[in-house]
């Protein structure tokens, strides 16, 4: 099978992950809309085309020659015209998202103080978080006092469930 070609919004460390997973799983990445200057810096070094925003004319245009578009810690909502382009549809890694949908989740489990944490990728929706989830790995963070620590904890489990999301998706078109 061809490599999917994807579009990322990725921004801070967990973008780097996404970034660096999708690299290794031989996806073709085409551009990469980059929310800070480590997610840049590693597009740069992996010579790919880096964006400040979605809504950069380039940017969608690319889109447009891609098969799914990958969002891990995207900082945009993306508008509905940009979510019907890709034909594989467009993917959100969320921690703890069986809980906490939006902004500040891990703040939020620490403030309920719940020790179970989770790595989601859903498929998105106009509506934010609310797309069908195509995989869930939950992680014990028992302990965790922090968001960084927590976050510390949740980093294999991005790289895990977004390999996992991109081979049920590569699947569904073999």
């Amino acid at each position: 099978m061809e490599k999917i070609k994807v579009a990322l919004m990725a921004g801070k460390q967990a973008g780097c992950v996404g970034l660096l997973c999708l690299y290794a799983a031989r996806c073709e990445i085409l551009s990469v809309v980059a929310y800070d200057e480590l997610v840049k810096h590693v597009a740069k070094k992996l010579d790919l085309p880096a964006f400040s925003s979605i809504k950069d004319d380039e940017f969608i245009e690319l889109l447009n020659n891609c098969d799914l578009l990958v969002s891990v810690h995207g900082r945009e909502i993306v508008p509905i015209e940009l979510l019907k382009i890709p034909p594989l549809g467009c993917i959100n890694v969320h921690p703890c998202l069986y809980k906490y949908k939006g902004r500040n989740p891990v703040a939020r489990l620490l403030k309920d103080n719940i020790p179970k944490a989770s790595v989601g990728v859903h498929y998105m929706l106009e509506e934010v978080d609310a797309g069908e989830v195509i995989v869930e790995l939950f992680v014990d963070v028992s302990g965790k006092n922090t968001v960084e620590e927590v976050y510390n904890a949740l980093y294999p489990y991005y790289i895990l469930t977004l390999l996992e999301a991109i081979n049920k998706i590569r699947d569904t078109v073999c």
